[in-house]
This record gives structure tokens, sequence and C-alpha cells, in this order.
């Protein structure tokens, strides 16, 4: 299961930081034949998650991406959090929480007391109710995912469920992305660590 949290735009500004220097820069060159870059966000919650990545990609890499198949799936088992963020309608106490007033200003349409994140980027994010416990729909494979303080919900086992349901679903060169609490290690050996500036960065472990 998946349950909706506490969020906020860019939400760990260090770890964006290291998708924007390293990671992402790295999934580029390697998806350059493809032009094809795909990321899910597990236990998405109400949408300011996708859309910080909606919006690092349009400001930092319009320019490499133009062109590119890029999607941003973002899921949670919270009907009524996807809803609201399908919407992608906030209000101001929640832009407040990690936009700058800049960015706010470009990158979101005023309407009355809120504030609607523009077409475009909303255009490459899909909302999907969904259990990260259970398989997904669909044949798709991520690059990046971005499963962030959902295993504090989960109890062991189902925590087990989830890292396989990732795994499946990620592509062999894909980087998976936890909480700064969490760990992939000591529950399964799917995965293996590679920390950027203290983050948990996780590869598919080689097999054999």
């Amino acid at each position: 299961m998946s349950g909706t949290m506490e969020t906020s735009f860019f939400r760990d500004r260090e770890m964006f930081e290291a998708l924007r220097e390293i990671v992402l820069p790295r999934m580029i060159a390697l998806n350059a034949d493809a032009r094809r870059l795909r990321i899910w966000c597990a236990g998405c919650s109400t949408g300011q998650e996708a859309y910080s990545m909606s919006l690092l990609l349009r400001e930092h890499f319009a320019g490499a991406l133009a062109g590119w198949d890029v999607k941003v799936v973002a899921t949670d088992l919270a009907e009524d959090a996807v809803d609201y963020a399908r919407r992608g309608r906030y209000r101001r106490p929640e832009v407040n929480r990690g936009l700058t007033a800049k960015m706010l200003v470009k990158c979101f349409l005023r309407e009355d007391e809120d504030w609607e994140i523009a077409p475009e980027l909303r255009a490459i994010c899909e909302f999907r109710q969904a259990d990260v416990c259970e398989p997904m729909t669909g044949a798709e494979e991520f690059d990046l995912v971005l499963m962030r303080n959902v295993l504090l919900f989960l109890p062991s086992h189902e925590r087990a469920r989830a890292f396989e349901n990732v795994r499946h679903r990620m592509d062999p060169s894909g980087v998976l992305v936890l909480g700064q609490a969490e760990q992939a290690e000591d529950l399964t050996n799917l995965f293996e660590a590679d920390y950027l500036r203290g983050h948990n960065f996780y590869r598919l472990a080689k097999q054999g």
C-alpha cells in the first residue's frame, strides 16, 4: 500500500541538485540514441514532487531534451491525492513552500487566490492511482524512480514487494532514489548503493 504524506515543491534541495548536476546529465547521455526519458514518482501524494521534476527538466534541460519523448509518471494509492495532483492547482501556502517568486511567476498561472502550473509543464506529467506494492500496468521501463519516504509507511514484507516491483520496472542503467532515512541494502540484494552528497541513490545490483 501507499499513502498521502507531507510534501512540498523541491523537497530536499540537495537531492534535486544531485539530480541536476550528476544523475540527469548521465541519463541524458546514455539515452541520446533513443531520445526517451521516463521518470516514476512513487507515492506522489498531491503532486509537488512530480511537478518539481517537470520544472527541473524545463529549467535546466530544455535544450538537451528538445524533441525527446519525456514523461513523468506519478502514482499514489490515495485517490483524492491523485485527483488533487492532476488539477495542478495549489493554494498560496503550498506554492510558498519550495518555489522562488521568480519560478512561481514564470511557471504558474494565477487563478484567483490559487496558482495553476503551466500547461506545458503539466503535459509531461501523468498521474495514476496505483499501489507501489502491486505490479504496475503497462510495460514501460523507468530511468529514474523516486520512492522517497514511502518505505517509512510500510511493514517489512510490503517493502520487499515494493522493491521487487521497482526492480521489474527499472531500466538496467536506471537509478532509484530513497529518502534520507531509508535504505535498500538491509532489505534486499536487488540494489547497490551509490551515495551522492549523502543521499541514497541506488542502481540495480549485478546478478551472478
